[in-house]
């Protein structure tokens, strides 16, 4: 019967001008009874149990490999720390011994350089005794030959004074000449 309804529904659709009236829904289905209705709820209760318990399932499922891969990961980083760590040492323990090396090698020219500094610092005191003879010797020299350098310089000093004066008054005589032949 409900089938004809629809067909016929359909029919009248397609007519303009036409208005059909429905009919409620008590008329064209009647009311479950109730002992239906609590089967058909039980039923419906248990498929969303099952699929709430699968899908639970399913999420315990992928929790469970991301927990072992996670692992696995874990390992693999773990592994990589200690062979970094273990690198780290040998690297650590070559430095090590490089800059030992290194200071020792430096320790040792330093050492041959104080070495050699002391020697000419040797060499240094004998030339400075040396010098030290030699000034006292000239410093033993006679205070008269002091005294002739002086007065030489002295000399000479004077006669390049008078020298100056004589220039000096040979041109203000010159000087004074020069205007009286202006002046004829």
């Amino acid at each position: 019967m409900g089938r004809k309804k629809a067909v016929a529904d359909d029919l009248l659709a397609d007519i303009p001008n036409i208005v059909t009236v429905q009919s409620s829904p008590s008329q064209s289905q009647p009311k479950p009874k109730p002992k239906r209705l609590k089967k058909t709820q039980a039923k419906a209760t248990a498929n969303a149990a099952r699929k709430a318990q699968d899908e639970a399932r399913e999420k315990a499922g992928v929790a469970e490999v991301i927990a072992k891969v996670l692992e696995a990961e874990k390992k693999k980083a773990e592994a990589k720390t200690a062979k970094a760590q273990a690198e780290l040492i040998v690297v650590l323990a070559t430095k090590d011994a490089e800059i030992k090396a290194a200071d020792k090698k430096a320790y040792t020219k330093g050492a041959a350089d104080v070495r050699e500094d002391c020697k000419k610092q040797d060499e240094g005191d004998k030339v400075s005794k040396e010098d030290a003879s030699y000034r006292k010797t000239i410093s033993d020299a006679p205070i008269v030959e002091k005294n002739i350098d002086q007065t030489l310089e002295e000399i000479d000093a004077e006669l390049a004074a008078e020298k100056a004066a004589e220039k000096s008054s040979h041109m203000s005589s010159k000087n004074q000449t020069l205007p009286a032949d202006d002046a004829e």
